[in-house]
């Protein structure tokens, strides 16, 4: 009997080659190289037991490296020592307005987003079990993807982490790592199985080292994604940006519907550029997107993308299709 972790990667890969919108290779590009940005509309994490109960796969922020290497566009940069880069400054303010946001009140959060430009999406989520629903509209896709079960962390679960940065990198960097192993054991058996039955089980090339920054970056944008992190840990992952290497923050951008937007951008180890577009004004996610470079295509990942939120809301009504158009 697979334990909970593996039962609930298994549904995340069935997820994404079963989605219309998803390639065939996604299912293990996702899953080899921890991404969440394509597959969590279906399945927004993974509910972890034990010691530190609601970390989740995708929602890892990780990594212990300083402020070296953090840029900004167009502000220039603070002198070392204990004063901030502009890049810093801003990232420290969109936490300080963060930790002041009001937490949302219904059970059940609501985000409309357009997904790759014409792909609607209501994506509901209860805070009390993690259920996740998905309700949409654009060519070719279903009106409504079946319900993920206990597919992201709750409210609580969320409450749970630590909100001191250095003690949330410590604590997500080992469910990481212990994810990582899951993971890969779930592969090997899956490879297994796709080759006994004569099926294609692609795995891109991965680079020779993932480094904790790119760990770092990745889960915590994704975790900036969930709606029901609350003020104080959404403020420290802002924290945990502050103080991660190679982050290119833009606190002048604007997102793909031309609202004013903190952009804060990294290239990976992949060769993927991921960004985030926070609101200046309350500190919650815009847009986010994803685009390869050259590198990236080389290894054979060139997948990119784009979210943009337009809303996000909460009720005590249960979702149902025809509230949401499904």
């Amino acid at each position: 009997m697979p334990s909970l972790d593996e039962q609930t990667i298994s549904e995340l890969m069935r997820r994404s080659t079963g989605d219309l919108h998803a390639p065939p290779a996604l299912a293990a590009h996702v899953a080899t190289r921890q991404r969440r940005r394509t597959t969590r509309r279906r399945v927004t994490g993974l509910v972890v037991t034990g010691a530190a109960a609601g970390t989740a796969f995708g929602v890892i922020a990780a990594g212990a490296a300083g402020p070296a290497g953090l840029r900004t566009h167009g502000h220039g940069t603070a002198s070392a020592g204990i004063r901030l880069t502009a890049a810093q400054q801003t990232l420290s303010h969109l936490s300080s307005v963060a930790a002041t946001a009001s937490p949302l009140t219904g059970r059940y959060a609501v985000m409309t987003e357009v997904q790759g430009g014409n792909l609607r999406r209501t994506t509901v989520i209860d805070s009390q079990t993690g259920d996740i629903w998905t309700f949409q509209s654009g060519p070719g896709a279903p009106s409504q993807l079946p319900v993920a079960r206990n597919a992201s962390p709750t409210a609580a679960d969320f409450a749970a982490l630590p909100t001191d940065p250095a003690a949330l990198r410590t604590l997500l960097i080992q469910q990481y790592n212990q994810q990582q192993q899951r993971l890969d054991k779930l592969i090997r058996q899956q490879a297994r199985q796709a080759a006994k039955a004569g099926k294609p089980y692609p795995v891109p090339k991965a680079p020779s080292k993932i480094t904790d920054d790119d760990i770092v970056f990745d889960q915590a944008i994704d975790m900036l994604w969930n709606p029901l992190v609350g003020p104080e840990l959404r403020a420290a992952l802002f924290k945990v940006l502050e103080n991660t290497s190679d982050v290119v923050v833009d606190s002048s951008a604007t997102d793909a519907r031309g609202r004013p937007a903190v952009e804060i951008s990294r290239v990976d180890s992949y060769g993927e550029k991921a960004a985030a577009y926070e609101d200046p004004a309350t500190a919650t996610m815009l847009e986010d997107s994803w685009t390869p470079t050259s590198e990236a295509v080389a290894n054979g990942s060139a997948w990119a993308g784009s979210d943009v939120y337009l809303s996000i809301t909460s009720t005590n009504t249960a979702p149902t299709a025809s509230q949401y158009g499904g």
